[in-house]
């Protein structure tokens, strides 16, 4: 599996000039790292030792040169760095690729330690290589995807910015629900803001559901509506005197009781069949729209129940996403991984 490069996919402009510059920073930046790793073996005695005896010119041109003036040299390196992170700086407010000009700098945090000549921040260096080949990746201009390499650090970079966005977005959703809990007038925007302006919409939406379904309920339950229709008519007429009267009238009561049942059945599901027809037609449709925006213009006069029930639902509706903004979807696809295969 090898590297595929895509040039083609370079426009003749500042973008091939980043792409030119890119390569080099790339180049730099593992020199750097090379010479930080050596200088870091080079103060191990036996190591020393060996190069003494090995390069003896060699290692007293270090020792005295390099070695003894690192940080002189490193800060070399490091001014290259600031001064290739405050032309893309540059270029970015140009651009307005972020939101705020002084956003560049918090999106490439990275870059910024790593310019620090101390210790162990160096090594953040690292990240600054894998940030211009995660650039070069989602430019196209270069494929890692088929190689060992490229695949574990798209692993790795996709759990970095998983983990750090989903505990952005988790303090995020968390702040609003404190917000929301505590009564602030983001509740209140929500109502006038964001439901009063849809109110038309969403009655229309409502009204076509419900009858749609109640056109499919009374499909399914037609046949159990008329028998139930019956079974209230022969429940009655055994409760009543009257009833009683007109089932002790020989032959005929019975044969009455029976039509009247057949009667009650069949104008009931009648009944029944028209008033789901009428619901379900376009022309009775403003009707049972009003009807929706009387029954909530109803439940306005509600104020504080109404504030409640839209407060519990927002906060139930955030914690489930915050709920699933916590699974590591990392994990999942590890997991999942060994059964495709």
């Amino acid at each position: 599996m090898k590297i595929k490069l895509h040039p083609e996919k370079l426009k003749l402009n500042l973008d091939t000039i980043g792409f030119v510059i890119d390569l080099l920073m790339i180049a730099l930046v593992i020199l750097n790292l090379g010479l930080i790793l050596f200088d870091w073996l080079f103060q191990v005695p036996p190591v020393q030792g060996f190069l003494a005896e090995m390069t003896p010119a060699f290692h007293a041109f270090y020792r005295d040169t390099i070695h003894s003036n690192f940080l002189f040299y490193d800060l070399c390196f490091v001014a290259v760095y600031l001064t290739e992170f405050v032309i893309r700086w540059i270029v970015a407010i140009a651009r307005s690729t972020y939101h705020r000009w002084f956003f560049y700098p918090f999106a490439h945090w990275y870059d910024l330690l790593g310019c620090i000549p101390v210790g162990s921040f160096r090594w953040l260096r690292i990240l600054r290589v894998v940030g211009l080949v995660m650039r070069l990746q989602r430019m196209g201009i270069i494929d890692l995807s088929q190689t060992w390499l490229g695949q574990t650090i798209l692993k790795y970079y996709g759990i970095v910015v998983e983990e750090v966005s989903d505990r952005v977005v988790i303090n995020v959703l968390s702040g609003a629900q404190r917000e929301i809990g505590g009564g602030s007038p983001l509740l209140h925007r929500i109502e006038t803001q964001v439901l009063a302006p849809r109110q038309d919409k969403l009655v229309s939406f409502i009204a076509t559901r419900i009858a749609d379904a109640t056109q499919k309920s009374h499909g399914q339950y037609r046949d159990q509506l008329a028998e139930y229709f019956a079974h209230l008519t022969d429940e009655s007429l055994t409760r009543t005197q009257a009833g009683k009267r007109l089932a002790a009238i020989p032959v005929a009561g019975p044969r009455a009781i029976a039509l009247l049942g057949d009667a009650v059945r069949e104008t009931g599901t009648a009944f029944v069949d028209q008033l789901v027809d009428d619901l379900a037609s376009p022309a009775n449709r403003p009707q049972l729209e009003q009807l929706l925006h009387d029954l909530i213009g109803a439940a306005k006069g509600e104020g504080e129940q109404l504030d409640q029930l839209i407060r519990d639902t927002l906060l139930d509706v955030l914690e489930q996403v915050k709920a699933q903004m916590a699974v590591q979807q990392w994990k999942l696809e590890e997991q999942d991984g060994p059964e495709k295969s």
